[in-house]
């Protein structure tokens, strides 16, 4: 009997080593009908226990600006280049007041270097902005509103650093677990207080509002990986808890705290596999920027054949959603990201425009616009086009 026992050991072991690093993140694509797919499986734990585990998955008020948000992203090399003098120039003269600077990027890297013990353990400090602080007085006597986006959990620096911080994944086909090199697991509350940390960094530099993004799971739903949760519990309510937690966590600041979320969750029902339900969300936080940027839209969502080559509807169809699972709550804003990037095919003024459109028709009064590399097309947002 000791000798089974002592087999059933070192078989545990053996497996535990066996644990893979893998990056999993799909390509997305918004698709009604592949991206969360009905599967569940069943495999055995490490104490040999048969597991099932199935794909398918209150509120604290914060100030809101008083002012209709129109902004544009801005990386953190941008920022901290003699480029940012031009986009300093496009907020002043169009109807634009706004600007989102990263100040930790979807690879973990900071835009500055920061005092926060982690950050400078992991090496995520990089010398993008020379000096934030300064950047931040000169927008704000320029009447800029600034907006501090930080990467959560999609983060690998950290990941790489600190393996125990690692999501874990199954993969169904070769029946082993692995760690994904670029996620962080969502249930980690380590990984929550170094956000929060370089959160109220943030506004100590000066930054007039805090926004989250990748407060997510990575996009499996065509891929054999799973991404496992502790005491198989759903996606939503980890990333809820998060969310509940950070705007808590920040409330003494009295500064408005956004979130990112994919653009679908405004139309489906459930978390996408992904553990974002936009109205469960809703409830926790007061201002979501949905990403409902056409090009990311499979053909024949909608009924539209084309998305990317109907910003207008699907941009429109998207946020109609949205506001039908806000129900009319009090003090929400839903701040959409628009497209002004070319993808599937080259966008013009007329595109942007048609997003904007759009978004004031339904009587949402604020908008961001997106490109990787900050580069807007200024004739999309000269004050004429506005009432």
């Amino acid at each position: 009997m000791k000798r089974k026992y002592f087999f059933l050991l070192i078989i545990s072991i053996l497996f535990i080593l066996h644990i893979k690093p893998v990056n999993a993140e799909l390509q997305l694509t918004y698709n009604l009908d592949k991206v969360f797919p009905k599967r569940e499986y069943s495999f055995k734990d490490f104490g040999g226990i048969e597991r099932t585990y199935s794909l398918n998955n209150g509120c604290t008020s914060l100030c809101i600006p008083e002012f209709h948000v129109r902004g544009i992203y801005v990386t953190g090399w941008a920022a901290g280049s003699e480029r940012m003098n031009d986009l300093i120039e496009l907020v002043e003269n169009t109807v634009l007041n706004t600007m989102v600077i990263d100040i930790k990027d979807q690879d973990g890297y900071l835009s500055y270097i920061s005092s926060v013990p982690l950050a400078q353990e992991i090496g995520a400090n990089k010398r993008k902005i020379s000096n934030p602080k300064a950047l931040l007085e000169k927008l704000k006597s320029k009447n800029i509103y600034t907006i501090a986006r930080i990467s959560v959990f999609k983060d690998e620096v950290l990941a790489k650093k600190r393996p125990d911080l690692m999501l874990r994944l199954y993969d169904s086909e070769n029946h082993k677990i692995k760690k994904d090199t670029t996620w962080l697991n969502p249930a980690m509350e380590e990984v929550w207080e170094y956000n929060i940390l370089l959160a109220r960094e943030a506004v100590s530099l000066g930054f007039d509002e805090i926004q989250f993004d990748y407060i997510r799971y990575p996009a499996l739903a065509n891929s054999t990986l799973i991404a496992l949760t502790p005491d198989f519990r759903s996606k939503s309510s980890y990333i809820n808890d998060f969310v509940k937690y950070s705007v808590e966590a920040l409330a003494d600041l009295n500064v408005p705290v956004s979130i990112d979320v994919f653009g679908l969750t405004t139309t489906v029902n459930g978390d996408m596999g992904i553990g974002q339900n936009f109205k469960e969300l809703s409830e926790l936080v007061n201002i979501i920027s949905p990403m409902v940027y056409p090009s990311h839209y499979s053909e024949g969502v909608y009924n539209i054949p084309e998305p990317d080559r109907e910003p207008y509807q699907v941009v429109y169809r998207s946020l109609d959603d949205a506001l039908k699972k806000v129900n009319g709550k009090e003090g929400f804003i839903i701040r959409p990201w628009l497209q002004d990037f070319s993808l599937r095919s080259r966008y013009t003024e007329e595109d942007i425009l048609a997003q904007i459109r759009a978004v004031e028709n339904l009587g949402l009064k604020e908008w961001l616009l997106w490109n990787p590399s900050s580069r807007y097309t200024e004739e999309a947002v000269k004050d004429h086009h506005f009432r």
